[in-house]
């Protein structure tokens, strides 16, 4: 209840604010036609301005449509038949197809240590594609040095898979470490973040029958622990 809540609040907040932008720009424009505020004002730069209020709108109902898609996939409950053998260093290399180039345009070093004899485990594959993609992203985007580094690594540990990105990035103040998951908050500047982020991977994780927890100091880095039961042990825990 705690988090529907919060969940109200916030969507209220980030679909409101937006929607109320889009009608302040329209009626502004309507009030001021009926006044006669544009008389004087030529065909070319009517259709100037309306073009002006049409992009606003356009960028505001995009930052709607995000929030909705974000919580859509949220509630979105998994189904049985999407769990198969997550491979991780498959999907580490998909994901950084996808992030690799902002990442050198950055200067960020990326490196991986997946042991070859890594344990698979069980979950939906897209879903965990997702969780290290917003983790890696967000790492990247927390570097502020010259020479920024993420090392994502592996290990097995009693029965369970461990995958650890860290960044060497600002980190994250104490004060905020224990409320990163909480929906809609968020360490970055403002119109830069949603907070959904890590809210929404932490329930992909947990929805996957796994854990995530965080370490950070601030100036040092950032360091995400993700841990899943290895597919033998998953199965038995199933059956």
């Amino acid at each position: 209840m705690a988090v529907i809540g919060t969940l109200a609040a916030g969507i209220n907040h980030e679909i409101c604010n937006p929607l109320g932008i889009v009608r302040g720009q329209c009626e502004m424009f309507l009030l001021n036609m009926r006044d006669g505020f544009y008389e004087n004002k030529s065909r070319e730069d009517l259709v100037k301005l309306c073009g002006d209020i049409m992009n606003k709108v356009i960028r505001e109902t995009d930052r709607a449509t995000a929030i909705t898609k974000k919580l859509s996939g949220f509630a979105k409950p998994s189904k049985n038949n999407d769990m198969e053998e997550v491979l991780i260093e498959r999907e580490v290399q998909e994901v950084l197809g996808l992030l690799g180039q902002d990442l050198k345009l950055n200067n960020i070093d990326i490196q991986t240590d997946i042991p070859a004899n890594f344990p698979v485990f069980l979950a939906d594959r897209k879903q965990i594609e997702e969780v290290l993609f917003n983790i890696i992203r967000n790492g990247a985007q927390a570097i502020d040095k010259k020479q920024g580094k993420i090392l994502v690594s592996g290990f097995a540990q009693n029965g369970s898979a461990i995958i650890r990105i860290a960044d060497n990035g600002s980190g994250i103040p104490k004060e905020s470490l224990e409320k990163i998951f909480h929906p809609f908050y968020t360490t970055k500047a403002p119109g830069k973040g949603t907070g959904l982020g890590l809210f929404i991977v932490k329930q992909i994780v947990e929805r996957n029958r796994g854990t995530i927890a965080v370490e950070s100091e601030v100036g040092i880095g950032t360091t995400f622990t993700l841990k899943f039961p290895t597919a033998v042990k998953a199965i038995t825990a199933a059956a």
